[in-house]
């Protein structure tokens, strides 16, 4: 919410309050724990990361269930179809009489509540909290966006494709692990993902506006 604001109303780059904000909660709880590892989570807070459903873990179901949601309402709903306008052109979109700063500011509230739910899920499957959960995370997800065919600036792509991205880094990742190559070197990895595809796209992109 605190995100939604700050781009909403004061108009600050999303990027930036999205990064500035990482790295001051990141701190608020290297701070808090002091750079500890807390165990003996209760049940409540280690269900959703270690409980089995139907004979696989909860996770896989909840993730299943987000992004099936996710494309019905992206693909069959007018918020959807506003989300799309938005990220192409969000002077169109306001001309067009979508309130563009209310679905902005209600996809970063429900971003936020889902990045909630994937840390406690995780957390859960490692019974254990620590200082740097998640950390790197970020750049996992703009690498898999990318591969999925997700324009980081907006209007193109699909959680279908962005959901085969996740699964295709992490293809890459498991591989990568199993021929032995240090996991110090995925970072590498990542950060050329995103620069191999975003100059594909700038390449494409300029081709077909001549």
């Amino acid at each position: 919410a605190i995100n939604g604001l700050l781009i909403v109303r004061l108009r600050i780059n999303a990027f930036i309050v999205t990064l500035g904000m990482l790295i001051t909660l990141r701190g608020v709880l290297t701070g808090i724990s002091g750079g500890q590892t807390f165990f003996g989570l209760t049940g409540s807070l280690t269900y959703l990361g270690s409980a089995t459903w139907l004979g696989l873990p909860a996770s896989i179901w909840i993730v299943v269930l987000t992004y099936a949601v996710g494309i019905v309402v992206l693909t069959k709903t007018r918020i959807g179809r506003s989300c799309y306008a938005i990220g192409g052109n969000v002077e169109a979109a306001r001309a067009a009489g979508i309130r563009s700063d209310r679905v902005v500011f209600g996809v970063l509230v429900l971003g936020g509540i889902i990045a909630a739910l994937a840390g406690i899920i995780e957390a859960g499957n490692l019974a254990s909290v620590t200082s740097n959960l998640g950390s790197g995370r970020i750049f996992d997800v703009f690498a898999a966006a990318v591969i999925g065919g997700v324009s980081l600036l907006g209007g193109k792509g699909s959680l279908f494709g962005a959901f085969t991205g996740v699964l295709l880094l992490n293809l890459i990742f498991k591989v990568l692990t199993f021929a032995g190559v240090p996991e110090q070197w995925f970072d590498f990895l990542n950060g050329a993902v995103i620069l191999i595809v975003l100059m594909g796209q700038r390449l494409v992109g300029g081709r077909t506006d001549e």
